[in-house]
């Protein structure tokens, strides 16, 4: 996992050219980690080839998903300025765009 984070922060950082927004997508990745382990053990699910499989496509969205996010909303703090009033507005109207891809790729891997 270290070795994929470096990879993120590598990549991200280049491409992106900053390194807060390349630092949250990489924190990201161990909470969503964290998060998938949880509920597999409340699920009773065990760690096999499978579940790790999955985890390891559901990096790629996570990572795929806060690129293109935090893409949006550099394009649209490019266009007008953050306030205090419309910070969260920008935040929602980006996490709505990206929100509906992943729901609906999710849904394509389940079948």
């Amino acid at each position: 996992m270290t070795e994929e984070l470096i990879v993120v922060i590598l990549v991200c950082g280049a491409f992106l050219l900053h390194l807060r927004s390349s630092l949250v997508i990489t924190l990201s990745l161990p909470l969503g980690i964290f998060a998938a382990f949880i509920v597999m053990k409340l699920q009773g699910v065990n760690a096999n080839i499978m579940s790790l499989g999955g985890i390891a496509i559901a990096i790629g969205v996570m990572v795929d998903a806060a690129i293109v996010m935090i893409e949006a909303m550099h394009r649209r703090i490019e266009k007008e300025p953050v306030t205090r009033e419309n910070r969260w507005r920008i935040v929602s109207e980006c996490a709505t765009e990206v929100g509906a891809c992943a729901v609906f790729l999710a849904g394509d891997y389940r079948g």
